[in-house]
């Protein structure tokens, strides 16, 4: 997969982001405990590590 610069992460990152797109009650909220918020957007941190800690990039609009 990354000799032809496609990373895993990459990869799992869009199947992850259109699973959003199919299941939107996974990319949602409860906030008064009945009913549902669901984000307009689907955004996707990914956690990388770093000399002395950890950066989380997001990826915006990831189903796009």
């Amino acid at each position: 997969i990354k000799s032809k610069g496609v990373t895993m992460t990459a990869m799992l990152a869009k199947a992850t982001a259109l699973a959003l797109v199919k299941h939107p009650v996974v990319n949602s909220c409860c906030r008064d405990g009945k009913s549902f918020t669901y984000n307009s957007c689907i955004n996707i941190a990914v956690a990388v590590a770093i000399d002395g800690g950890l950066i989380t990039p997001v990826l915006q609009d990831a189903d796009k």
